[in-house]
């Protein structure tokens, strides 16, 4: 106690503070001069290291000091009755005051207007740099003369269930072909979108933008398969290559490379295509079976589905632990999860097996472009949106013909409202996959954000013109009309995404719950059910509310949502236009959007 009075006579602990304080403003001055003249990283680590050293020996030094009217002299040659430790105090006490108005203007400055700033610089920063990744191959596409489409081969077997074989005969072959320089390959999405339809091959050639076919029919039995496939040149029906394979099933990898460096030997002469076929990625047949059964109900995208996709993965990965491609499956059937159940008490669970699996893939494939993707919708979902970008950057540059690597990256943007470059992202990703059904329909979703809500009305009736079945398309019509004002429509258009559902869902009761409050002009109790995940879209819960003109309670929500172990919800709509019309002027509302959506600048 005598030393805590005797360090508190001598000002021991405000020169401290003071130092420290000082240090802090002197390093954020520092940080941004350094950063303009681009001085190399050791000269602000030196800074660090100096203003650390200094804080024992300016504590040393008032302590053993005092400073006199006669100057600086040593404590213990001080009369105890001549001390004027209290008049310095004060002087200090002064000086630490203005110090700290002066670190707190320049933090409110660096906050409120240089944060928005470097946002700004961030996200130009990465985008110009996932621009510049993408190499000649997507400027093939504008020349359809080296193109190809693999429609997917025919089951031919007696047992339906083995559907996913055939499927994924063809997505290797696919995924196989898009390794080829200068050849454009259209999209899985797209290809498989022509399943079961017995569409003339000028026709579904003409919609994918192709000049070659690839198609064929797999028969299994036993350990016997069959696999026949044709190349079809499209201007004429010339069918330029034809071969039945007859073997046993542990040759399916031989099979396979057999097919694609036909097609390559026929393409090479005729386009000058240049082609190394990269080898499989397993050796274990029943590995690449349970891996082929995991792509196929992965693509089903249900939550029972991707449950199934998991556990399929998990047995190829044990038949075979260095199965990148297996682990990767793993990771965006996890990544998934969260978005699709919306399982709070689940979602920790699933967001780490996520990251285990793509980090797992990383190790066996560092230049895996989807398995960054991975990482970073698993951020955008956690809101780390600094990571998540930095994980989307590596993702394209190592996967720019990826479309849903565009696709995902566009909807982290537009989950901090950069709704112009999400536009851009989901243009691109359209462009290389134009018949996905989700692509379309968020592409969609991007203009509702923005408050151009007939832009949107348009685009997702062209989703609806080749999917028609498709429900998120109908809810997210129903949305724009809602916005609008549109109930009548809003109620039709819900009905039937309902419908296609088959499932209970409160769309309609959320309607008639904006509806009835708007008319009467009371707030009305929002519905304990409207908080069901499966009852209604999280997304849903708030919008009802900030529609029906209950902001509080929508802030709340919003609160409530973003502490949540999945706390995506809370931001998708939050920097919406219809969000800032209705709740713009909450002080409130604005600290949420900052706390929430503001892209953290890279410290390293």
């Amino acid at each position: 106690m005598q030393l805590f009075k005797e360090l508190k006579r001598r000002n021991v602990f405000r020169v401290a503070i003071g130092y420290i304080v000082s240090s802090w403003l002197l390093i954020q001055i520092a940080d941004i001069v350094l950063d303009n003249i681009g001085a190399p990283a050791w000269v602000m680590q030196t800074i660090l290291l100096m203003l650390a050293l200094g804080i024992p020996v300016v504590v040393f030094f008032s302590w053993a000091y005092e400073v006199t009217p006669e100057g600086i002299k040593r404590e213990s040659e001080i009369d105890r009755s001549d001390s004027i430790t209290h008049v310095t105090g004060r002087k200090l006490d002064h000086a630490i005051v203005a110090v700290l108005v002066i670190a707190l203007a320049y933090f409110a400055y660096d906050k409120f207007v240089l944060s928005v700033a470097r946002e700004a610089a961030l996200m130009e920063a990465t985008t110009q740099a996932v621009t510049e990744q993408v190499p000649a191959e997507l400027q093939v596409m504008a020349n359809t003369e080296k193109s190809i489409a693999v429609l997917p081969f025919v089951n031919m077997s007696s047992d339906p269930e083995q559907e996913y074989f055939s499927d994924g005969i063809s997505e290797e072959l696919l995924n196989r072909l898009t390794k080829i320089d200068s050849l454009k390959v259209a999209a899985r999405t797209s290809s498989f979108s022509f399943k079961g339809q017995n569409k003339p091959i000028g026709e579904i050639a003409q919609v994918l933008g192709v000049a070659f076919i690839l198609e064929g029919s797999v028969r299994k039995s036993g350990s016997q398969i069959r696999v026949t496939a044709q190349l079809v040149r499209v201007s004429d029906g010339f069918h330029m290559w034809s071969e039945t394979y007859d073997r046993e099933l542990v040759n399916i990898f031989a099979i396979q490379d057999e097919i694609t460096q036909a097609i390559v030997n026929e393409l090479r002469v005729k386009l000058n295509v240049q082609a190394q076929i990269a080898s499989t990625t397993t050796d274990n047949p029943e590995a690449y079976q349970e891996y082929l059964q995991g792509r196929y109900f992965w693509n089903l995208r249900t939550v029972q589905d991707l449950y199934r996709a998991v556990e399929h993965y998990e047995r190829a990965t044990q038949l075979d632990p260095l199965y990148a491609d297996a682990w990767l499956g793993m990771g965006e059937a996890w990544v998934l999860l969260p978005i699709w159940e919306y399982s709070d008490t689940k979602a920790p669970k699933q967001f780490e097996q996520a990251r285990l699996a793509a980090e797992k893939a990383l190790s066996l494939n560092p230049r895996s472009g989807r398995a960054h993707s991975v990482l970073g919708y698993r951020h955008a979902l956690k809101l780390n949106w600094r990571d998540s970008f930095t994980s989307y950057e590596l993702a394209l540059k190592y996967e720019p013909e990826n479309a849903n690597i565009w696709h995902w990256y566009g909807f982290a943007l537009e989950s901090v409202g950069k709704y112009d470059i999400a536009e851009d992202a989901f243009q691109m990703a359209m462009k290389l996959d134009p018949l996905s059904r989700i692509i379309s329909a968020n592409g969609a979703e991007v203009f509702n954000l923005s408050g151009q809500y007939d832009i949107a009305l348009d685009r997702i009736d062209q989703t609806l013109a080749f999917a028609p079945d498709f429900w998120f398309a109908w809810q997210t019509k129903g949305f724009s009309h809602v916005a609008k004002g549109e109930f009548v429509e809003a109620r039709a258009t819900f009905q039937k995404a309902s419908e296609l559902i088959s499932t209970k869902r409160l769309e309609l009761e959320m309607v008639n719950f904006i509806e009835e409050t708007i008319r009467s002009g009371k707030p009305g109790q929002l519905p304990a059910e409207f908080k069901d995940p499966n009852l209604l879209d999280p997304y849903f819960a708030q919008f009802a509310l900030v529609c029906a003109g209950q902001f509080e309670d929508a802030l709340d929500l919003i609160e409530e949502q973003s502490s949540s172990n999945f706390p995506h919800p809370a931001v998708l709509y939050l920097k919406s236009v219809l969000y800032q019309e209705k709740m713009g002027h909450l002080p409130r509302y604005q600290e949420l959007v900052t706390r929430l959506t503001t892209i953290e600048p890279d410290t390293d």
